[in-house]
């Protein structure tokens, strides 16, 4: 028997190893680790990061990444404040001063114009997925600092912090709202035509294109559920810290790439479970509580990281490499039928 064959299974849920392995370690090192209240914590740190997963996820199927997201998480978290605060210290608000449900509103509405925007340069104008993202990073990222002006927007009603910083009981409604919102995500991705059509195009777009679908709209259709997730997360970021920053969000987008990639999403596409994206999170979560407990000074935080974004790189080389395809010629994922047509 070839134990090669084997190798393809043991990477696709080498996230789940690590996970324990770690949790192991952790637990060894202080038993505070395994607490109700750390993993509580755990939970509460990794519903930012876990809503831009998903989204990252949906991208990452198609063959595409989005590394406008944490820009577009502050911009949105920004605007939304912004309509509801009165203007001048401390608040530094627009003194439109309007109901902060409509404030939620122009957040969620502003981060699906910035995706449809980045899906359809991508798309009809052809450009480069990377060059386009990463200019929307630095775009928004200089008009959230130019409205901002380096102010820190505080005292936002009770409305609009509530999902970040509100309990139903003792859990907090960030983490159930990524719960539902992982399980959505699944559900889609591995139940629905629509996911399967995710998976054909980042598989082989020439192929989906044959097929009857349409990968132009697709793609476009993964940067608008990028751009809304990525609001969603701003909102909740901003309720977890009660106040909005220029610097909110910043640096996580390599978070969320080696969250989602070690959790078996493949970078080039057409291969993912974002359950095993769930665990990439949770990975991250726990390395970052683990290390703060164990008292690890905060610069070797920093270098961990990237040792796990390292690795999540080398984890998806070997699955490529073992499975024995070139990453423009992949199979439809396991247990899909045939590909869906166009309705």
């Amino acid at each position: 028997m070839n134990p090669r064959r084997f190798i393809p299974g043991l990477l696709n849920n080498l996230i789940w190893i690590l996970l324990l392995g770690m949790v192991i370690l952790f637990e060894a090192l202080t038993p505070r680790f395994l607490s109700v209240r750390n993993i509580t914590d755990i939970f509460v740190h990794g519903a930012v990061l876990g809503i831009l997963v998903i989204g990252q996820t949906f991208t990452l199927i198609t063959g595409n990444f989005d590394l406008s997201m944490e820009s577009t998480l502050a911009i949105c978290a920004l605007a939304g404040a912004w309509v509801i605060l009165p203007a001048g210290p401390p608040t530094w608000g627009g003194n439109l001063m309007l109901n902060p449900l409509i404030g939620i509103v122009v957040a969620l509405a502003l981060g699906l114009a910035i995706g449809w925007l980045n899906g359809t340069l991508i798309t009809r104008l052809k450009m480069n997925n990377f060059i386009v993202t990463l200019a929307m990073l630095i775009i928004l990222r200089g008009i959230v600092l130019g409205i901002s002006e380096g102010n820190t927007m505080v005292r936002l009603p009770p409305q609009f912090t509530a999902l970040g910083g509100a309990s139903i009981g003792p859990i907090p409604i960030c983490v159930i709202v990524m719960v539902i919102a992982f399980l959505i995500a699944y559900v889609v991705l591995q139940h629905r035509p629509f996911g399967r059509k995710l998976f054909a195009v980042g598989g082989n777009k020439d192929a989906a294109l044959a097929a009857g679908l349409n990968p132009e709209q697709r793609i476009r259709d993964v940067y608008m559920i990028s751009g809304v997730l990525a609001a969603l997360a701003g909102w909740m970021f901003a309720g977890r810290q009660g106040v909005i920053t220029e610097g909110m969000g910043q640096n996580m987008i390599l978070e969320v790439f080696a969250a989602a990639i070690i959790g078996g999403v493949s970078i080039f596409g057409g291969r993912g479970s974002v359950i095993g994206a769930f665990g990439g999170v949770l990975l991250l979560s726990a390395l970052d509580s683990g290390l703060s407990l164990t008292r690890v000074n905060t610069f070797w935080i920093d270098a961990a990281r990237g040792m796990v974004i390292l690795l999540a790189m080398l984890i998806d080389a070997q699955k490529v490499r073992y499975a024995e395809v070139s990453p423009a010629k992949k199979p439809a994922p396991s247990g899909s039928a045939a590909v869906p047509t166009e309705d």
